[in-house]
């Protein structure tokens, strides 16, 4: 009678392959698991938290795109203000001056070309050949003249003009009896009102004249 067959796994050379098998076999395992660590898959979370954490620097920037256009726009305000603050300092300077030339009209400091002086009445002029009287009789910036010698003789008409404190006269005097000299004033009235000072021209002469008031 045959002897029974034996396993292959029943022999050493079986027993040791076997064992070599699953050595292999758990080897492979660990690899395939990182250590036997199934939690080493995918992680969607942190790939998740790295797109928040993305979305949160483009939140950035844009936050600060939005500060840099409102500084630069209270800039631009500060500077428009800044400006019409200078415009309206420059303004109420030249009102001021204005109103400083104003006072000063209405003090009586300036005298304007449109104010009219007052020279009606009689007014003395001495020479070396004696002293005359003109006689002014004004009518608003005109003036009508007499001229009379010491004795009273009437020697000399004509008329004139008053520009504010300045008189030209323009009269004639007869010369000889045979003829008549023409002569010319630029006078200006004093401050006082009782002077008037000035040259006049005759004959292409200038000679100085002043008359004061009787």
């Amino acid at each position: 009678m045959s002897e029974p067959q034996k396993s292959f796994f029943q022999t050493f050379t079986g027993v040791i392959t076997a064992i070599t098998s699953l050595i292999i076999a758990v080897t492979g395992l660990y690899a395939a698991t990182g250590g036997f660590n199934f939690n080493n898959g995918p992680k969607p979370a942190a790939k998740l938290v790295g797109n928040l954490s993305e979305q949160d620097h483009q939140k950035q920037l844009q936050a600060l795109k939005r500060q840099k256009e409102l500084d630069d726009l209270r800039i631009n305000q500060e500077k428009q203000k800044l400006l019409a603050e200078q415009e309206l300092a420059a303004l109420r300077a030249k009102n001021n001056q204005a109103d400083t030339f104003a006072e000063t009209i209405n003090g009586n400091n300036y005298t304007q070309h449109n104010i009219t002086s007052n020279i009606n009445g009689r007014w003395n002029y001495s020479n070396q050949v004696g002293t005359y009287v003109f006689v002014f009789e004004q009518n608003g910036n005109e003036v009508f003249l007499q001229e009379y010698d010491s004795y009273g003789n009437n020697v000399g008409n004509g008329s004139g003009v008053v520009q504010g404190t300045n008189v030209l006269l323009n009269w004639v005097e007869p010369y000889l009896f045979v003829m008549s000299l023409q002569i010319e004033a630029e006078l200006t009235i004093g401050s006082q009102g009782n002077v008037l000072n000035g040259y006049m021209y005759a004959e292409g002469n200038t000679l100085p004249i002043t008359l004061f008031r009787q």
